[in-house]
Order: structure tokens, then C-alpha cells, then sequence
């Protein structure tokens, strides 16, 4: 059955949409509907055509739904190759992933702790994923500083090859203690996780996509041979993004589970997770890359970083006017200055890659900034910020203080804070020391300050998110549109106010009691109360969505999906043979998906229906204006269809459209635009400049 579409009573076609999914028609094409660009020209008047061989296939012969799963155990997830800059994941969930389970007895009163799992490979392990003894007394510990509570609170039971803890704090002073003693919670039963013997990635069977090999192309038309087995090897496939983004933010609070995080901590209280592995996060960003940055970007002072020191209860800001090159800073922080790098996305690749995959987990901006601390110093006064702040300790060790909001209005703020002296935020929730490696977590409004260690200096990232993205936030662009709807659809807000209003109301009268009074505030409670029938919810979480994809980043394409898209596919120059080769087209036996879940949204505006996406997105915040392509209302229905089968394949001539040509006119302009990806990698059909094949059969 075709499926309903809210975009067909958009266009006034009502129920006609409701038709089961009409075949491909036989008889002549008819014009397809009108699909505009915005800012480009449009490039439907050739429909794309799907050639015969394929260049790489990412499915078996007939097989359907979900691709299979990752056999090769030292493939990985995350990681395309083991290359410099890209997001390193090698010590996520490698030890104890496949252990087997295992207790020893308890001792005194603490709880029972796994030490007969091992891991997959443990000599391997050893030289990639150092252990970190327990806290020396030369650093506050933490239960020095926090009460412990029964075990009966919460205590995983892990392997003991590597120590954890982590420590919550309710949000009003008291604490308790959660001992995390181990890596990683045992994967359950049925996920089934390996560890590659060469680099100590990750790779198993519960990632839910899969790597898919490629055939051998051999083009008979121009004499080219390619193979892409070795390639498709390196590359893992993105299958289903929502699910990756899952994935990520479950490495990044890892050992702590999601449904638990949102349930316990998220909004409510910080959380610090201590894993006592150094590399946990290696390769995210260091100094060395910093240091790199510096000298090949155009990094400039009070654009892309800030130099900052807190001394005496006092905070400074030391930028000066220019280009930040690298001997600039690394002066000032030989001087004990603080450096804020603001968007390491911009020109870190990895830190690209995660935030930009983050992002479709909490389908708001997610944004990063670096902090270099020189031993001994802090740069930032006390204060609260607007954000869920994830804080990363990357390098060195930081010494964090955190304190309760001072108020209620000051808890889950919509906008940050001043600078605090000492006096003015009281007594510490939470005193510890960050190593590499470790977590802390605090929601907005919570008070916070940190400071390197005297003997090393400090690398951390923190990443935010949900700024001004509350219920408060949706409401203001909702109830204007409402007001505006109900005053045009009801006649009751038309009405004119009683003459005499101004007599029995405002402050003068506010403690006066009469029956104008009551009347009037009652006759202010039934408007108020009537609006709920007005409330366009949808159209005000869609303009929530808008703002939301103009503030995210681009997605990091894999291998894989630039063969199959626009982005590494199609035409291309020879400038041997000087002509255009590679022409690929699509059929209507093509089968196609968006590229990824977050990376458009579909709404009507304006009396027109737009695609606004990330793809032409800067890596800078709000560096390009917001992206969108226009398109008629009788092919938005297409678009949903598309949106609703993510991330399964589709046929062109199975979109639920009239005729086979608006099929392939609107598969065609999603191809162009880069937001269509095929299954299978088109093969070259002919050359620009020369005959095609079929012509030459003509001939």
C-alpha cells in the first residue's frame, strides 16, 4: 500500500494518495512535476540511467533487508585505516569484551569483582592499551573526597585488567560512589565483539551495518580495469547512521549504559567515569596536532582561539589583533596563559568525524572546544554554562571543582553566566583529578572550575550540546504561530477588549476585587486555553529542525558512499584523451536510500515545499547561508517515502509517485544535489566525445 503522505493534503490531493503503489507505467512518459533548485540550475532534462555491471556490490545476490555482519575480525567500525587524523578508537571496549565470565569471592565489604576475564589478544593489548595502576597519593582520590555508599546504590562487576570508577553527585551536595572496576561491561551474550590483532580496534557483530566487498570492474568500452577488494577491506560501511551515532555516544559515556544515563544523570547531576586508560581517546586531538594547526591554518585570535589566565581571583583575555601563529602562542602559554581553541572541527578531521556523527544522536548542534592549560595555572574563572558539557581529559592531568547552580532560576540556564569570585558559589559537589582518558559529565547552570596539575600540563576537549534547545525554546516559536492562527481562524480573538478595561486593570488594581476583574481574566483563560486547537506543533519542531541542520556540520563521507553518490562517482576529465569519461545514469530498476538519516529535512514554507540538508554545510558555525532545494508538492510524498524506508533500498520506479518520469526527475535531483546513494556503484556507460555503445551497434 502506498503510504499516506501529510505533503498530499499540502497539495490539496487529500485521500488520492491513499492508491496502492501503481506499477510502471507503459504507455508514453509524461512531463514530471516542477523541482527547483535553490541557487543552482536544474538538471532533470536527462534521466539517469543504471548500466548493466555494477563497479562494487554492497549486497548479496537477492538477498534483502539489514546487510550482513562484520566477519573479519580485524575490521573496524569506526576506523577506515589506521592513518594519522582519523578518530583512533583502539581502546574502546578492548578489554574484557569477550571475556568470559568470571567472580572471585568478596572481600570484607567490597563487591565482587571479575579477574579471570581476558581479552582477545592480551599480549597485544599490553602494548597498546597501558594500564594505569590505582591513584597515588600525589592526586586527590576519589573517595577521598566523596562518601562511598552501600553497594546496593549501583556496581558493575567487571574484569579487573584495567580499574574504573565512576562517581555521580546528585545535583544537591550529597554524593555516592559507583565502582566501575574494569574497562568495559560485559557485552551481553548475543553481541559478540572482537579486538584486531594488529591496531586493537574494535570490530564485532553488534555494530548493526557491515563492510561489503566490491567486485572486480573491468570497462570493455576504454580499456580501464579496476579493482576495489582492497579498498572496500579498509572502508567500513556506514548501513544505518542513526545507529552509528547510537554507537558513538555509547563509547563516549562508556561503561555507563544509555537508558541509564538519561534516566539518572542526564539534566540532573554530573558523572565521572575514570578508566585508567591513557589511550581511551587517543587520536582524538593533541597538542602536536594543535601545534600543526597553528602553522598551516589561518588561525586568528578571538576567532578561533582565545588566550586567557585567572590569577588572584581575577579572569583576563590576552588576545591580540591577527593571524595566532604558533610562536605567538606558544609564547604566551611559556607565560602561563590558557588557550581556548574554539572549533577544532573546522580543521581536525577526526574531531570532524565525531561531532559529526554525534550530532544525529541528539539531532541538535554539537560543538567542541579545545583547552591547553600550562602546568600549574588555570584560565577560566568559576561560572556556568548554557550546555550539557562532555569534558574529555586528552593529555596531562586537570584538577576540577564543581558546585550546585546558586538558585532555582540559575538550574538548566538558557544562558551562561558571569564570572564568579571565590565567595559566590560556596562549597564543591565534586573535587577531582581528570587523567587521560577519563569522563566527566555536568548539565547546564552547574558551577565549574579547573586547573592543570603543577607538574604536567592539561589537553582536554569538551563537547556541548542542547543550547537553547528546551521545551521553553520550541514554545516561542509555537505560540506565536498559534496566536496568528487563532486570531485568523477564530473570531472570539477579533473581538474587540471591553471599553473600560483600563479602569479595573493593570498593577494600581491588581488588589482590588470586582466582578470586571474576574470576568476579564476569565475571558484571558478561554482565549489562552482555545489556542491548544490552533497549535501547528509539527510545522514549529520542523522550523526546530531547520535551525537544527543549519547548524550542523557536513557528514564525513566513507569510501563507499562516495562511490555510490555524486561525491566520488560519475564523470570525470581525462585530460590524457581530453574528454569526459565515466557517464553513469539511473535507471528505473536503480535501488536507492538517502545517504544518511539527519542529513535533510523535509518542510512546507512559504506556500512551498523545501529540502533543507547538511551537505553544503561549512565546517564553520553558520559559515554558509542555509541550504535547501525546492520542490512541487506532488513529489514530496517521494521524499517522505524515502525518509520512512531509511536505511533499506528502494527501486526508482517504486517511489510512490503518478508517473514513471516524476520518479526518475525527483531520484534524479536528490543524485545531483548529493543526498541519493545507490546500492550498488554505477558503472560507466560511455564516454563524452565518443560513441556510445549502442550507437555504435546503430552504426
Amino acid at each position: 500500500m502506498k503510504k499516506s503522505s501529510a505533503f498530499s493534503v499540502f497539495a490539496g490531493k487529500g485521500n488520492e494518495r491513499k492508491a496502492k503503489k501503481m506499477d510502471t507505467p507503459t504507455g508514453p512518459k509524461e512531463a514530471g512535476g516542477s523541482l527547483k533548485r535553490a541557487g543552482s540550475t536544474p538538471t532533470m532534462g536527462r534521466g539517469k540511467k543504471l548500466l548493466n555491471s555494477i563497479r562494487a556490490s554492497v549486497r548479496g545476490s537477492g538477498q534483502k533487508g539489514r546487510p550482513p555482519n562484520l566477519k573479519n575480525k580485524e575490521e573496524s567500525p569506526h576506523i577506515a585505516s589506521n592513518t594519522a587524523r582519523q578518530v583512533s578508537l583502539t581502546s574502546l571496549k578492548s578489554v574484557g569484551d569477550e571475556a568470559k565470565a568470571g567472580s572471585k569471592a568478596k572481600q570484607g565489604n567490597k563487591p565482587a569483582v571479575d579477574h579471570t576475564s581476558k581479552p582477545t589478544s592480551q599480549s597485544n593489548l599490553k602494548s597498546v592499551i597501558p594500564v594505569r595502576a590505582e591513584a597515588t597519593s600525589s592526586q586527590p582520590a576519589v573517595g577521598s573526597k566523596i562518601r562511598k555508599q552501600p553497594a546496593s546504590f549501583s556496581t558493575f562487576k567487571l574484569p579487573a585488567s584495567a580499574q574504573n570508577d565512576a562517581t555521580e553527585t546528585n545535583g544537591k551536595g550529597t554524593k555516592r560512589q559507583l565502582e566501575l572496576q574494569g574497562s568495559t561491561v560485559a557485552a551481553p551474550k548475543s553481541k559478540k565483539k572482537r579486538v584486531s590483532s594488529e591496531t586493537g580496534s574494535v570490530s564485532g557483530e553488534d555494530i548493526g551495518h557491515s563492510r561489503r566487498t566490491r567486485r572486480k570492474l573491468t570497462d570493455s568500452g576504454d580499456g580501464e580495469t579496476e579493482t576495489n577488494e582492497k579498498l572496500s577491506k579498509q572502508v567500513p560501511y556506514m548501513h544505518d547512521s542513526s545507529a552509528e551515532a547510537a554507537r558513538m555516544f555509547d563509547v563516549l559515556i562508556h561503561p555507563v549504559t544509555t537508558d541509564r544515563f538519561f534516566r539518572e544523570l542526564w539534566e540532573q547531576k554530573p558523572l565521572l567515569v575514570r578508566r585508567h586508560l591513557p589511550d581511551y581517546n587517543k587520536g582524538w586531538f593533541s597538542t602536536a596536532e594543535f601545534d600543526r594547526i597553528l602553522r598551516q591554518e589561518n588561525i586568528q585570535f578571538g576567532v578561533n582561539i582565545d588566550i586567557t589566565s585567572y590569577v588572584d581571583d581575577k579572569r583576563e583575555t590576552h588576545n591580540p589583533a591577527g593571524r595566532a601563529y604558533a610562536p605567538l602562542v606558544w609564547d604566551f602559554y611559556q607565560k602561563g596563559c590558557s588557550v581556548r581553541f574554539l572549533n577544532p572541527q573546522s580543521y581536525c578531521r577526526s574531531m570532524w568525524k565525531i561531532l559529526s556523527v554525534i550530532q544525529e544522536f541528539f539531532n541538535c548542534s554539537v560543538g567542541a572546544n579545545v583547552y591547553l592549560t600550562p602546568p600549574g595555572t588555570q584560565g577560566f574563572a568559576p561560572h556556568y554554562d548554557d550546555i550539557e558539557a562532555f569534558v574529555i581529559q586528552l593529555e596531562g592531568k586537570k584538577h576540577w571543582k564543581l558546585y550546585n547552580p546558586r538558585s532555582d532560576e540559575e538550574t538548566l540556564p538558557r544562558f551562561s553566566s558571569k564570572n564568579f569570585s571565590q565567595n559566590d558559589i560556596g562549597g564543591t559537589i565534586l573535587d577531582v583529578v581528570l587523567e587521560a582518558g577519563d569522563l566527566l559529565y555536568f548539565p547546564r547552570g552547574t558551577i565549574h572550575q579547573a586547573s592543570a596539575d603543577e607538574n604536567e600540563h592539561s589537553l582536554h576537549v569538551t563537547f556541548s550540546c542542547y543550547q537553547r534547545n528546551t521545551w521553553g525554546d520550541i514554545l516561542e516559536k509555537l505560540v506565536p504561530q498559534a496566536l496568528a492562527m487563532a486570531i485568523e481562524e477564530n473570531i472570539e480573538f477579533r473581538r474587540g477588549l471591553p471599553h473600560d478595561f483600563l479602569s479595573y486593570m493593570g498593577i494600581v488594581h491588581q488588589d482590588k476585587e470586582s466582578t470586571e476583574r474576574e470576568q476579564f481574566q476569565s475571558k484571558v483563560e478561554s482565549l489562552v486555553k482555545s489556542l491548544v486547537d490552533h497549535l501547528p506543533l509539527d510545522a514549529a519542531c520542523d522550523q526546530m529542525g531547520k535551525q537544527a541542520i543549519h547548524d550542523a556540520l557536513p557528514p564525513v563521507l566513507t569510501e563507499h558512499e562516495k562511490s555510490c553518490t555524486i561525491h566520488g562517482g560519475g564523470e570525470r576529465w581525462d585530460a590524457e584523451e581530453k574528454v569526459v569519461r565515466g557517464v553513469v545514469e539511473l535507471e528505473p530498476d536503480t535501488h536507492v536510500r538517502i545517504i544518511r538519516k539527519g542529513v535533510l529535512r523535509m518542510l512546507t514554507e512559504e506556500d512551498e515545499v523545501r529540502i533543507y540538508h547538511t551537505l553544503e554545510n561549512s565546517r564553520v558555525y553558520h559559515g554558509s547561508d542555509p541550504q535547501y532545494i525546492e520542490i512541487s508538492s506532488e513529489m514530496a510524498p517521494a521524499v517522505e517515502y524515502l525518509i520512512d524506508v531509511y536505511p533499506e533500498y528502494v527501486p526508482i520506479d517504486g517511489l510512490p509517485l503518478d508517473t514513471l518520469q516524476e520518479k526518475l526527475d525527483v531520484a534524479s535531483t536528490l543524485y545531483d544535489k548529493g543526498l541519493l546513494m545507490t546500492e550498488k556503484s554505477l558503472q560507466t556507460m560511455y564516454d563524452e566525445g565518443t560513441d556510445s555503445e549502442e550507437e555504435n551497434k546503430q552504426s
